[in-house]
This record gives C-alpha cells, structure tokens and sequence, in this order.
C-alpha cells in the first residue's frame, strides 16, 4: 500500500512539474528599457592661450577683473570676451606714462605701440606693472599677449581686426578760473580721487580746455562741437548747450601727464559759473560729429562707465 502510494506521488509530482513547463510565462516590462540615454557631450578642446577666448579665461578674468578693477568700474572691462575684445581694440588710451604716449589700448599687429602690452611689462614704479593687486604675469602669459596682438588681434572667430570709424572722444581736460585776469587750474581739484568732480566757484569765469581724438577727421574740421551740462549724469534731456570754438594756435599745459609731458588743446569753452547750481554736481558731455556719422555723438553717453561721467562733472561751492 505505501509502496503505491510513493510512486503515485512522485507521479503526480513529474505531471505538475511538465505541465508547468508548458504554460507561458509572463514578465512584467521593465520601465527603463525604454529609456535613451544620450550619448556623453564631446569636450570642447582648452582654448589657445593666445587667443582672446584664451587670454580672458586664463589671464584677463582671473587676474584684472577682480572686484574694483576691471569688473566694469574702469576700462578695460574684462567681465566677458566679448567686452575684453571690445574695450580693447582701437580704444584710445586715457592715461600714459611719462616717457611715451601710447594711442591704443591694443593696436592689432604691433605689441610694442600698445597700451596693453606695455602695462603688464613696464618697469615704471610710479605707472605700476599690472595687475597692481596681483602677482605680475608670467613669461609664458606676457608672450601670449604678444602673440595675439602681433598676429593682428583676432576675435573670438579668427578674424583679424580692421580700424573702426568711431565717433570723437574726449581725451584730456584742463579747467581754468579767472582770478582777476590770473587763471588758475581748478580741475586737478578732486578731494584725493581723480574720478571725483572737480572744485570750482560760484560767480566765476571759467575756461574749460577739451582735447579730442577721432579716427578719421581731422580736430580742426569736427563739427557742431559743444558741451552740454546737466545736474544728472544720464539724463540730458533739458541740458543747457555752450559752444566750442577752435584756435589754431593750441593751449598748452606743460607738465600735464607729468615732468616734461604737455598736453595742448584746440577747442575750449568760457562761461560763468552763475548759470549752475550752488553745492552742487553739473555734469557735462562732447557733443560732436565727424562727417563720417548721420547723428551727432556725445561723450561719454549712458553705457559708459561712472568714472567717465565724474571725471567730466564739477562742484560748485559758494
């Protein structure tokens, strides 16, 4: 009895186990199996270091645009390439050493005339190398530069950079009041900063010298010349406007950017003081035209930095 009891069991066992083979089995879908994974980005190569995009991610943003620098406060405004290339090429130099003037910042193909250049490897104490707040740049940065100016200064496409027609400019500022036919200069007066206004006083002839620069018109033959002066540095719109007359025969200040260095100017400007608010800040713009634009320009306008519009402003104290 037990012995047909096992073998019915195991038979029983062997039809359950082929009859569970023969079913079809169903798995459940997988939720990822339809999931395309992308393929990984290709790493874009470092740039050349003597290019622009090279230049400003490892010299000119790590370096220069460091909080109060050239973080948009001063030109050069190194925040960006785009800005860098901008505030660079053909930009006319505001301040120059004692032994050379320089007229632009860079001038594509020769690294010797511009500006850039010499202030990372000047030896002038009194100038400063830069950057002034850092250590000074390397002999493989220095050489760099040298390169992408010397190769013509390239944007961030490879193109090679051609002279702009830009608008005139003020480059130089020299303010004189009359002290019972004695003139003094009043517009060195700024408290300690020279981006400060300067001091002048109320009730007072005042001559304001005005050096300029344009690309493709001669000093002589810029048109429709006038300052224009406000009580706000952006807004012009009810600005009083004197003109500036020319003199061929220049004013000269000797020692103006420093021992032996002078400065003449060709257009200048006399008014009285009297016209402008008391304990007060009057700002003032060129406004002037080449012939080689539509619309008159002035300068600075509203995208320049501040400095710009304080340098060009005055206090008057009573």
């Amino acid at each position: 009895m037990n012995r047909r009891l096992s073998s019915f069991t195991l038979l029983a066992a062997i039809i359950i186990v082929f009859s569970a083979c023969d079913q079809t089995q169903v798995v459940p879908d997988n939720p990822f199996d339809s999931i395309v994974f992308p393929e990984p980005p290709i790493q874009a190569p470092p740039p050349d270091s003597a290019s622009i995009t090279g230049l400003h991610q490892y010299i000119f943003s790590q370096s220069c645009a460091v909080p109060g620098c050239h973080d948009g406060h001063f030109e050069p405004d190194f925040r960006t390439v785009q800005s860098s290339y901008n505030s660079l090429i053909f930009q006319p130099v505001i301040k120059n050493t004692q032994d050379k003037t320089f007229e632009w910042r860079v001038l594509p193909g020769n690294a010797e005339e511009s500006w850039l250049y010499n202030r990372v490897t000047t030896d002038d104490q009194r100038l400063g190398r830069m950057p002034l707040y850092d250590n000074p740049l390397s002999p493989g940065q220095i050489a760099a530069i040298r390169t992408w100016i010397n190769e013509g200064a390239k944007d961030i496409f490879g193109n090679a950079s051609s002279f702009p027609n830009t608008q005139p400019q003020i480059t130089s500022l020299a303010a004189y009041l009359d002290f019972n036919g004695f003139p003094v200069r009043v517009d060195t007066i700024r408290n300690g900063n020279p981006s400060n206004p300067f001091g002048t006083l109320a009730n007072r002839d005042m001559t304001i010298y005005i050096g300029v620069q344009d690309d493709s018109t001669s000093i002589a033959d810029l048109q429709n010349m006038k300052l224009r002066f406000a009580d706000n540095w952006d807004d012009f719109s009810a600005a009083t406007s004197l003109d500036l007359s020319y003199s061929a025969n220049p004013f000269t200040v000797p020692d103006y950017y420093g021992p032996g260095q002078s400065e003449s100017f060709y257009w200048k400007v006399t008014f009285n003081t009297s016209q402008f608010p008391v304990n007060a800040i009057t700002f003032f713009r060129l406004k002037a035209n080449d012939g080689a634009h539509a619309e008159d320009y002035e300068f600075p306008d509203d995208p320049h930095p501040i400095e710009f519009k304080l340098f060009l402003s005055f206090f008057v104290s009573q």
